[in-house]
């Protein structure tokens, strides 16, 4: 059975001023107008399609109607077009990408391909990710109809969408400014440190997490809160660092796993603390 979202070839085998019928294996499809690339659409066809009778196309299912009897499918090809060009970008990838426009939560962009043209495909960049340094508001980074190059974060392929870094461009301060840190004392520990703290001592293996240094940083290079296994050597366990804000916090952690049982958990604790 043919699953929504995924990208099919068939036939055009009729037409309608809706749109196409599309034969799919032996399901029964329909592309609405809308959704038929437009460099298929004849210039003054005025709705007729008959010239695509007969013609391959390739579709992505965007929805299956499960309560009709010949389960029935709509059908995109501008979807399918979409999907394999999202396929190109590769996480870590850097792209040459056009600020198309701003919003309070970050800029949506639109990305070149390897010739410097237009890939079809939009970024998400968000205020997160514009910089480590505060962002008050994001045309302090970016204006429209900039363009700029960022790196992928991540790609989901089945909503078509691409996730951008700005900031990732240049190195995390924190990681060359580390081992020069002013430490001192822990004057209070934030609540975000306790979650951590408390989610850390729920992780199997775990034996015991203690408050160590806390320091404050010249830049606010996250506006989330981040954690990282520092290359601090201790028996028995490992250093860590959290970060919230401008605020750095020694967390120091007793317990039997490994480097990288350590890293896997610091990723399961950050998920939890972020659906908090």
């Amino acid at each position: 059975m043919m699953l929504q979202g995924t990208v099919s070839e068939g036939t055009i085998v009729g037409y309608n001023k809706g749109g196409v019928l599309v034969d799919i294996g032996e399901l029964k499809g329909f592309m609405p107008y809308t959704k038929i690339a437009p460099e298929r659409l004849r210039a003054g066809h005025k709705g007729d399609l008959s010239y695509l009778m007969g013609k391959k196309v390739k579709a992505r299912i965007v929805q299956v109607d499960k309560d009709s009897a010949r389960k029935e499918l709509v059908l995109s090809e501008r979807q399918a077009q979409l999907t394999e060009a999202v396929l190109r970008f590769q996480v870590g990838q850097v792209v040459r990408a056009q600020v198309l426009r701003l919003e309070d939560y970050g800029a949506l962009l639109s990305i070149y391909d390897g010739s410097g043209k237009p890939s079809g495909v939009q970024g998400l960049l968000h205020k997160s990710e514009l910089s480590w340094d505060l962002v008050m508001t994001v045309d302090d980074i970016v204006k429209a109809g900039q363009e700029v190059d960022v790196k992928v974060v991540s790609v989901d392929v089945s909503r078509c969408r691409v996730s951008l870094s700005l900031k990732q461009m240049q190195r995390d301060p924190l990681q060359t400014t580390l081992d020069s840190i002013q430490w001192g004392e822990t004057t209070l520990a934030l609540p975000e440190v306790k979650q951590i703290i408390q989610v850390l001592e729920w992780t199997p293996g775990i034996k015991r997490v203690d408050i160590g240094r806390q320091a404050e940083e010249a830049h606010t290079v996250s506006q989330d809160v981040e954690l990282y296994l520092t290359k601090q050597s201790r028996e028995g366990g490992f250093a860590l660092v959290a970060r919230v804000g401008r605020v750095l916090q020694e967390l120091l952690v007793d317990t039997g796993l490994s480097k990288d049982d350590m890293k896997k958990a610091l990723t399961r604790v950050l998920s939890r603390v972020g659906r908090s």
